[in-house]
C-alpha cells in the first residue's frame, strides 16, 4: 500500500517552493540541499519507497517551473524504474494531473 503525497501545483511557484514541499512531505531533514542533485540523492536512497506522489494541477507547475519541471519528472521516472517490481513497500509511483 502506497503512502500518498499530494503536491498542489498552483502552490508551487518556484523550484524553491517545490523543494520545500517535497522535503516536508518526505521528511528529508534540515540538511536537504534543495536542488535536483539532492532530490536524486534522497529518492535513490529509498526515502520515497512505498510512496505515490500525486501532483495536482501539474500543468500549472510546468508553466511556472519551465525546464526544472522536466528535470523533476525525469528524476521521478528514474526512481520509479529503480524500484519497480520490488513490491509495494519499495515501489515508487507518481501521477501528474
Amino acid at each position: 500500500m502506497y503512502r500518498n503525497i499530494i503536491i498542489e501545483g498552483d502552490e508551487v511557484d518556484s523550484e524553491r517552493d517545490f523543494h520545500r514541499v517535497i522535503a516536508n512531505a518526505l521528511d528529508f531533514g534540515e540538511y536537504y540541499g534543495n536542488n535536483a542533485d539532492a532530490l536524486w540523492d534522497m529518492l535513490s536512497s529509498g526515502m520515497a519507497c512505498g510512496v505515490c506522489i500525486n501532483w495536482k494541477k501539474s500543468s500549472v507547475s510546468r508553466k511556472k517551473l519551465g525546464s526544472t519541471f522536466d528535470v523533476i519528472v525525469h528524476l521521478f521516472e528514474k526512481t520509479k524504474d529503480r524500484y519497480q517490481g520490488k513490491g509495494n513497500e519499495k515501489e515508487f509511483e507518481f501521477i501528474l494531473e
